[in-house]
């Protein structure tokens, strides 16, 4: 017996292409997006797409026919059954037979979702509304669990989704209401596509640009990813740059989650040493210090009306190598008099910025230094710093001594001398006022309470310090730590409240921000003035090379400097132990110990250069020699040979075809040549040159970029990393589409205009009499009259008889034109020049305006007259 159908082929065959098609691209794009996260997909998106195609293009196939869907699913599950004992008996080893079964499941997992959805397509009136459902919920699963917190990651995730749910819902029942028997079936369904896909994407577009703040406010409140390109669209204590180097934020945020990236960033020596003279005492190196707190964003700044500002930041690409800039000044505000010393740190950069100086705290020096030829595929650039450090300053944490003796000593003396300190009375009230400021609504309050509360039995300002650190390192009744590390901590359920107090009162986790937050304000509540320092914290992992520290990504840090009258700021650091994630000793490589002097640094501009000879001419204008600075009001050429020179930027290694006429450079030599010609008390900068060898070796020549060079630099990275701008992208789309679709819709009546104008024009009767055809039987075809499969004679009778025309008689002489070469009569030349006009006036007449513009825009109408036997 015959099985019945329920649906013609036509009705399937839409529903394959028009329904199936875009669902099977939907599932391998999600399957695409799961496979990067889950690795137990093994990254077979592309089979897995397989997998549900297969089953949702055999299911609308088979239930085209009548058959049950409960049996047939029974019967399906039984041969899944089947092959799976099968599976199970085949001796392939245990191991092959496990994966074999984990892919067997896959592909009926997937075969079965897709049987389910050909199913629905074709039988369920309702299903399209639980599929887009469906697949909505599992998208937000699936980016909750996965995705990044950013606005774009949410747009990317979801906008696919959206567009198909409606896309899905709209043409399942299009395609349920139309008529089977539509001649025009293809134009039925196109043109109500196109019209869909229009509406859609200007509804999705108006959508995006509506709740883009929305988006970004999620991923600002969620997600963290400001300031730069944090991974995984987290917070990050650092930002990159434009350029790929990575810079200190000027702006710490408490966020939900917090990304750590394990990039090798700097590699610094610091001749800092306890007592001995042979243990390294390590300091932290700070970029910021944080001084004001934006109550309404809850984030902590940078001010650069900072008070007392004793921090040193000069720009490291902007001076010439090896000449030194200072700050004085600095010294002066750190208003510490007691207990401090120079210490020297050489930095060398890898991923940090070329314009970033970090240094122990107080830093007032700063001198580039060249970088050795073996190690400049490794570091870019690096620099000298002289800091005036106090001597109770320490990397070590105050409450984290690592059960060391010594340190432990060091620590104890340190709190001893601390408890010296005068009054905050004698500070100024300026000073004073602005670092114990806090905000004074009600969240602050309990603040100020708790703080209290902790010190009540604290006297002074340092054993109020070790009270709070305390306080963090406290344990419960059970023994468990009350606060704890957390990367992940969470935020309120309100996304306005207080997240110092979320993280004091509430969940007590956090990384560093929270910690260095909360003890900011639990001083300042004490009246002790304190701020946020950030930079990087140091850890001494090395036991072959003392004194030499690497700074990874993840050891961006911020602490609390606490100010003592006398002593100046002094570093804390009251983060706990993370105990998940210790620090394990890893092989930091080797440093670059062996600094070589520099005998002569030549500073000016580059006049010629001669790259086949491996020649520079430069006038100097700034010179030291054998550490003596020279200057002078006229610059003095030098002839240089730089056949062995190492050729460097700030961004790293630059070529010989770099250096420009005009351009500012620095070049340095060690060469020996100079080492005994040493500078006598009647020299100045125009001797030296002279003096010099004609060609000077150089060893090494540093590109000092312009600002505007620098900024042309910029603008091109800037233009070369610039993020994709969907907005754009999608109107630009749009228009596009848009356009084509005017045009598609103007062709019938571009092509009319023509056509009519051949027709209105001269020229000989026998081409005017073919053009006057061509015009009236396309204007004819456009508003719906088409000869189909009559004769021309018949056809011109209708026309005739529909518009009162003579059509006839002029078919009569068109056909005597086409088939004779027998020379038209006088009558009937001027029968052709005259037909024409008064045969479009009888049609419009008799089809109304807005007949004739809808007409027109049937580009079907326009294609069937070409394609149509004439």
């Amino acid at each position: 017996m015959q099985i019945g159908r329920i649906h013609s082929w036509k009705k399937v065959t839409a529903q394959l292409f028009l329904l199936a098609l875009p669902t099977i691209a939907l599932a391998v794009y999600l399957l695409w997006d799961l496979n990067r996260y889950y690795s137990v997909l093994q990254n077979r998106y592309a089979e897995q797409g397989l997998f549900f195609a297969t089953g949702i293009v055999t299911s609308l196939v088979f239930y085209g026919y009548r058959f049950r869907f409960i049996t047939t699913a029974a019967l399906l599950g039984a041969f899944y059954y089947l092959v799976y004992k099968i599976i199970g008996n085949i001796s392939v080893g245990e191991f092959d037979a496990f994966f074999v079964s984990v892919r067997f499941l896959m592909f009926a997992i997937l075969f079965s979702l897709g049987w389910v959805a050909g199913y629905g397509f074709s039988r369920s009136r309702y299903f399209t509304i639980f599929w887009a459902v469906f697949l909505l919920a599992l998208q937000i699963i699936v980016v909750s669990r996965t995705a990044e917190v950013t606005a774009n990651a949410i747009i990317f995730a979801f906008a696919p989704v959206l567009a198909y749910a409606f896309y899905v819902i709209y043409i399942a029942e299009l395609i349920r209401n139309m008529n089977e028997d539509e001649k025009g079936f293809v134009w039925f369904i196109g043109k109500r596509l196109i019209g869909f896909t229009m509406l859609a994407g200007v509804v999705l577009v108006a959508l995006l640009l509506v709740f883009q703040k929305d988006f970004q406010s999620i991923e600002h409140d969620w997600g963290g990813a400001q300031g730069g390109k944090e991974k995984g669209g987290k917070e990050s204590m650092t930002k990159e740059n434009r350029d790929g180097s990575i810079s200190n934020k000027d702006q710490m945020k408490m966020t939900s989650s917090l990304s750590k990236d394990k990039r090798l960033v700097f590699v610094a020596r610091v001749d800092n040493y306890f007592p001995d003279g042979k243990t390294p005492n390590p300091l932290y190196f700070t970029s910021r210090y944080y001084t004001r707190f934006d109550t309404s964003t809850q984030t902590f700044e940078t001010d650069d009306k900072m008070p007392y500002n004793d921090l040193f930041s000069p720009d490291p690409s902007k001076i010439p190598l090896y000449f030194a800039k200072t700050d004085s000044t600095v010294l002066t505000n750190t208003k510490a008099t007691k207990g401090r010393k120079v210490v020297t740190a050489d930095v060398y950069k890898t991923l940090l910025s070329p314009h970033d100086y970090l240094a122990p705290s107080t830093a007032f020096y700063c001198q580039p230094i060249a970088v050795e030829n073996e190690y400049k595929d490794q570091f870019k650039s690096a620099y000298r710093a002289k800091m005036w450090v106090s001597d109770l300053n320490s990397a070590y944490f105050i409450y984290n001594p690592a059960g060391n003796d010594m340190l432990e000593l060091f620590q104890q003396t340190r709190f001893n001398e601390l408890r010296t300190a005068g009054p905050y009375s004698s500070l100024d009230k300026t000073f004073r006022d602005y670092y114990t400021f806090m905000p004074a609504n009600e969240d602050y309050k309990r603040i100020v309470d708790l703080a209290k509360d902790i010190t009540k039995d604290a006297h002074t300002p340092v054993d109020k310090v070790v009270a709070i650190r305390d306080f963090f390192l406290g344990k419960d009744e059970f023994g468990q730590p009350l606060f704890r590390y957390s990367d992940n901590p969470g935020i309120p359920g309100l996304p306005s409240a207080s997240k110092l107090n979320y993280f004091l009162f509430e969940n007590r986790k956090g990384y560093c921000a929270y910690y260095a937050g909360a003890t900011l304000f639990l001083l300042r509540a004490l009246g002790i003035p304190s701020r946020i320092a950030a930079g990087f914290l140091t850890v001494d992992r090395s036991s072959k090379n003392p004194g030499w520290y690497w700074f990874y990504a993840d050891q961006a840090h911020a602490w609390v400097q606490v100010y003592f009258p006398g002593y100046g700021w002094i570093d804390f650091d009251t983060t706990v132990p993370d105990q998940n994630t210790q620090q394990a000793a890893q092989p930091d490589g080797t440093p670059p110990m062996n600094t070589q002097q520099a005998l002569l640094v030549a500073d000016g501009e580059a006049i010629s250069v001669d790259t086949a000879a491996k020649r520079v001419t430069m006038k100097v204008k700034k010179l030291m020699y054998h550490d003596q600075n020279f200057t002078t009001d006229a610059p003095k050429d030098m002839l240089m040979d730089v056949s062995v020179a190492s050729i460097t930027r700030d961004t790293g290694l630059a070529v010989l075809s770099d250096i420009k006429k005009g351009t500012n450079i620095v070049a340095v030599s060690f060469a020996e040549v100079f080492k005994n010609k040493k500078p006598v008390p009647t020299d100045n900068l125009s001797s030296l040159v002279d003096k010099s060898p004609k060609p000077a070796p150089i060893d090494e020549v540093k590109i000092m970029e312009t600002e505007e060079q620098k900024k042309e630099r910029q603008s091109k990275q800037e233009e070369a990393k610039k993020p994709f701008d969907w907005v754009k992208a999608a109107w630009i789309t749009l228009s596009v589409l848009g356009g084509f679709i005017i045009i598609l819709f103007s062709l019938p009546w571009l092509i009319w205009l023509v056509i009519h104008n051949k027709a209105k024009g001269a020229g000989n009767a026998r081409s005017k009499a073919y053009n006057v055809f061509t015009a009236s039987t396309y204007y004819l075809n456009q508003l719906g009259y088409t000869r189909h499969h009559q004769s021309p004679a018949a056809f011109a009778t209708q026309v005739d008889q529909t518009f009162k025309t003579s059509f006839s008689s002029f078919n009569n002489i068109y056909q005597k034109v086409k088939y004779s070469t027998t020379p038209l009569t006088a009558n009937e030349e001027k029968a052709v020049h005259a037909f024409y006009p008064s045969f479009v006036e009888a049609v419009k007449k008799q089809v109304p305006v807005k007949t004739r513009f809808s007409r027109f825009l049937n580009v079907y109408n326009t294609l069937h007259f070409f394609t149509k036997p004439k």
